[in-house]
């Protein structure tokens, strides 16, 4: 639903910013890849539009990928993140089927039709067919933090075999921008567009809870109302 809720806010004019929290351990790389490109469309519709992203405990693997398409990333004190990396993995029970007289029958168009089946053999052919997968992924995701945290790909090399880190070494790699909380992302939300305040707005839809945050130059109480523009939809991962 946070792509739904992303869509809504690019298409909304009164919407400047998104504060997106983030509290995953990864996901599907297309899946990761399609919240990462909304994201970048959101900014695209309003390049005075700001992104930033709250890390919970963890943001690790496609929620840091997701993360990467913010201008600024936050994580708690406690958050773990990195594991920049793609896996591809399965289970074989071949020798343990013929063991117990099951015997595998699979028509295919190809040879490699079936790479991943759990009854199959698979040759060294077939595992550098699905290797080659996983590196060209795992290409991408490096040189999309490479040029989101401007860091050389050269130097990421250690940081990109899929170990994790704590915020503070995250924040020594430049993976991240700041360890805090969400007070310190409505502060940096207001930092960044120029703007004194930030009041909060919560409400509930079906399917997710999100709060709107609003523009003002001082504060008032119409300004927890909705009668000022809105500022950004603050999303649960």
């Amino acid at each position: 639903m946070a792509l739904q809720a992303i869509r809504r806010a690019t298409y909304d004019p009164e919407v400047r910013a998104i504060i997106m929290e983030i509290d995953s351990g990864g996901g599907g790389i297309t899946a990761s890849d399609i919240l990462y490109n909304a994201m970048l469309n959101f900014r695209a519709a309003d390049t005075t539009r700001q992104v930033i992203t709250l890390c919970g405990d963890m943001a690790a693997s496609g929620a840091y990928y997701i993360a990467l398409a913010s201008d600024h990333i936050i994580a708690h004190p406690t958050t773990v993140t990195g594991s920049i990396g793609v896996i591809i993995q399965g289970l074989n029970f071949r020798e343990l089927a013929q063991r117990h007289g099951v015997a595998d029958m699979t028509f295919k168009s190809g040879a490699n039709k079936d790479l991943l089946n759990p009854l199959g053999e698979s040759s060294a052919a077939q595992q550098a067919i699905v290797q080659n997968v996983v590196d060209d992924m795992h290409k991408r995701f490096v040189s999309l933090v490479a040029t989101r945290r401007k860091i050389p790909e050269t130097a990421l090399v250690p940081l990109t075999d899929g170990r994790i880190f704590t915020a503070s070494h995250a924040l020594e790699l430049e993976l991240i921008d700041e360890i805090g909380y969400w007070e310190d992302a409505v502060n940096r939300t207001a930092t960044l567009l120029g703007v004194p305040d930030i009041c909060v707005y919560r409400y509930d839809e079906s399917v997710s809870l999100m709060s709107l945050l609003q523009v003002t130059s001082r504060l008032n109480p119409r300004t927890w109302f909705g009668e000022t523009a809105r500022l950004q939809y603050r999303l649960n991962l």
